[in-house]
């Protein structure tokens, strides 16, 4: 049985293409990849392809080939709620872009 990540990542697959047949196969070679890393980090590494809207079967492979999925998200969950701008002080003051 598959996680829900790879089942979503498996419907984006059949879905971004005009052709099913090629979008079907990708899609059971993105299955097939449980076989050489294990069912778990195959939903991780969906998990995070589609948390970076790049759920493709190349880039899921990617991300398994290099342990993408391993690394933690956890800092990446702690800022999802602040601005990635950070703050500073205008030296010019506000007035100067008016």
């Amino acid at each position: 049985m598959h996680g829900k990540h790879v089942v979503d990542c498996v419907e984006k697959i059949i879905t971004a293409v005009d052709y099913p047949e090629i979008g079907y196969k990708r899609a059971m070679g993105l299955i097939q990849l449980h076989k050489s890393y294990g069912s778990q980090r195959l939903d991780n590494a969906c998990k995070r392809a589609l948390q970076a809207d790049a759920a493709t079967y190349q880039r899921i492979k990617n991300i398994l080939k290099n342990n993408l999925d391993k690394s933690s998200l956890f800092y990446q969950d702690l800022e999802e709620n602040k601005t990635h701008i950070p703050k500073h002080t205008n030296i010019r003051g506000a007035s100067a872009y008016q």
